[in-house]
């Protein structure tokens, strides 16, 4: 790694890093899922729509994982690979990976509550020698050495960037000639009206610790201006919709304590988080984006 000191995270930095410390345990773990944070795509019954027990589903995890199959194909990460998921969350991507794949893996995450529980999950699935997580804010830098990693994986995380630009010039920076970055973001709709976005985009930026969100449109300028070829950039076809239909189902779940009076302050805090991205993304304005870029040999 090379030395680099850790500026002073900015406000919004901070804001995320809060964000994860906080709701983790009882909002992404006890409403999504006990080992990944991220969408999935999901063949028949494996979302589990209806049911109250996804936390631990194996057939859910499943379509987690085919998620991550689908994002990391371009890369195609070999055993003697190193790898970077940035914004690791709880550490369930690199452990899949390390466990599938026999590559080394490094989690890189702002939140200290997600590094302590997926150093945890990674020495539970006896893969420590294989898995390392590292604390780090991947809006500013990544403690790596330059030219050093093959394969950087980033999955809805960068959607919370204070500065992606930066972000992508430090992906460029430790990517080895010929190396490749794979990753999914949260994105708005190309060609939405200032009133679109006003009634459907900027309501999400405070329940989810969102500055600012990008388009297919502007991410692509990004991604070259930092150095890197774009392979690809495309959506899911559709394939994504079960995600939605459990936003809405998570959401009719906590109407309903609501409406018997049960919902205390933090739960209805939960329960607007999820109706603003329910809302983006039924009136067409929110989608998943996947991308695959190189930096050239």
């Amino acid at each position: 790694m090379e030395p680099h000191p850790e500026p002073a995270l900015s406000a919004h930095d901070r804001a995320v890093a809060s964000h994860f410390d906080d709701w983790t345990d009882d909002f992404y773990i006890r409403w999504w899922h006990a080992d990944h944070v991220h969408f999935g795509l999901f063949e028949r019954g494996e979302s589990l729509v209806g049911s109250e027990l996804r936390a631990e589903s194996g057939e859910f995890a499943r379509g987690l994982e085919r998620m991550i199959e689908v994002l990391i194909a371009p890369a195609a990460i070999e055993k003697n690979h190193q790898v970077v998921d940035a914004g690791c969350g709880i550490g369930g991507t690199a452990i899949h990976l390390a466990g599938t794949r026999g590559c080394m893996v490094t989690g890189v995450n702002v939140s200290t509550r997600q590094l302590e529980i997926a150093r945890e999950k990674a020495a539970a699935a006896g893969l420590e020698r294989r898995v390392g997580f590292e604390y780090g804010n991947c809006s500013h830098h990544l403690p790596f050495a330059s030219d050093s990693v093959d394969v950087v994986v980033n999955i809805e995380s960068a959607c919370m960037y204070s500065d992606r630009g930066r972000f992508l010039r430090e992906v460029r920076r430790i990517l080895k000639p010929g190396g490749r970055i794979v990753a999914t973001d949260w994105l708005m709709s190309d060609g939405l009206t200032a009133e679109r976005i006003e009634t459907y985009i900027r309501p999400m930026y405070a329940p989810w610790a969102l500055q600012n969100m990008e388009s297919p449109s502007s991410y692509v300028p990004l991604l070259r201006e930092a150095g890197l070829t774009l392979l690809e950039f495309e959506g899911f076809d559709g394939r994504d919709e079960d995600n939605l239909r459990l936003l809405r189902e998570n959401y009719r779940i906590l109407r309903g304590i609501e409406f018997c009076g049960l919902l205390p302050a933090r739960v209805r805090t939960m329960m607007e988080k999820i109706r603003t991205l329910e809302a983006a993304w039924r009136n067409g304005c929110f989608e998943l984006g996947r991308y695959c870029a190189v930096k050239p040999a």
